[in-house]
């Protein structure tokens, strides 16, 4: 069986005749040599398929190549391998972002006033439609908060990362850090005014295995900034537009889960 794929290597190179530069040479132990383009190590890695210049495709056995030659088929369908399984911007994701909020008034209230806590269980759903399989990525869930009496500031209150491979056809969920708020509004007919943090969004990035930014998703455009949040931590103050890390820190009002 291996004489006869000797032979056969040995008669596709008789019948191709001059070939270019561009494609690889390849020879087999007998000293026979082709020039093709290799197109994919197939069942489970025992058959080489390749093109030729002329357009045909063939497979070969893999044991019918001298060992320098197989050592290189090896290396390449690696290199292949994890090159298919670096996530790109053009897969489809579907990313959802749900917060599961709860919230409770405490200590004084009236029909003028009103205190209440909120509590926050970010969770992020991510959706693979493609059928490849992605590894090696990473996921940033920031969450902001808005203060009250200065809106002016932003706060992060939640900055989470995941490390994770998006299986073909199949979803990953995981949880980011629960927080609190409190959120304390006065209001009569002389005056009206707020302390504390409300709750005002999200950004949502994906880095795949090479570090490349693939997918986004916020809740406001102004949210989509990759380089300042993935550094960011919970409990730094920027300013509205996020030009600036402010040297402030949260009010009493931001509490830690």
């Amino acid at each position: 069986m291996v004489l006869r794929a000797k032979r056969i290597f040995s008669l596709i190179f008789l019948a191709v005749g001059v070939l270019h530069a561009e494609f690889r040479t390849f020879t087999n132990d007998l000293g026979d040599s082709i020039e093709a383009e290799l197109l994919e190590l197939k069942q489970d890695g025992s058959v080489v398929a390749m093109r030729m210049q002329d357009g045909r495709e063939l497979d070969a056995p893999l044991s019918v190549f001298s060992q320098a030659d197989r050592k290189y088929i090896h290396t390449w369908w690696e290199g292949m391998v994890a090159a298919e399984q670096v996530l790109r911007s053009d897969v489809r994701l579907n990313l959802n972002v749900k917060m599961n909020r709860k919230s409770k008034k405490t200590g004084y209230s009236s029909w003028y006033a009103d205190r209440k806590i909120k509590s926050f269980f970010p969770e992020v759903v991510i959706d693979n439609l493609a059928t490849q399989t992605f590894t090696g990525n990473q996921v940033r869930l920031v969450i902001f908060a808005e203060d009250k009496s200065d809106k002016d500031q932003i706060l992060v209150v939640s900055a989470n990362d995941l490390k994770t491979d998006l299986a073909g056809r199949a979803n990953v969920t995981f949880e980011g850090d629960p927080f609190r708020i409190r959120h304390y509004e006065y209001k009569n007919s002389y005056s009206n005014y707020e302390y504390g943090y409300e709750y005002i969004g999200y950004a949502l990035t994906i880095k795949n295995s090479a570090g490349e930014v693939t997918h986004e998703k916020a809740s406001v455009s102004k949210f989509l900034n990759p380089n300042l949040f993935f550094k960011c931590k919970a409990g730094e103050m920027y300013d509205a537009k996020f030009e600036r890390k402010l040297n402030s820190y949260p009010s009493s009002y931001y509490l830690s889960q």
